[in-house]
């Protein structure tokens, strides 16, 4: 299946964000922020592509600043921005 994850600038904002997805029973882990991304304080949320939407929903909600952007993970582990 597809995922995504979200980067953060800040790491208690990932683990925020973490907690509060598992309160919307959204599947969710927090990953080590993939080199070839680039980017981020080195934790990043890992999710489902069905639930992207959920996702986007939520962090408007909880007004995350710290949000570098979304990115997919191809099956070969390439990354590209969404």
């Amino acid at each position: 299946m597809r995922e995504f994850f979200i980067a953060f600038r800040s790491r208690s904002d990932a683990i925020r964000f973490y907690e509060e997805a598992g309160t919307y029973r959204l599947p969710a882990r927090v990953i080590n922020t993939p080199s070839a991304a680039g980017t981020g304080c080195g934790l990043s949320v890992k999710m489902l592509a069905k639930n992207m939407g959920q996702a986007r929903m939520l962090v408007e909600r909880m007004r995350l600043d710290s949000v570098i952007g979304f990115f997919y993970i191809a099956a070969n582990g390439a990354v590209s921005r969404v």
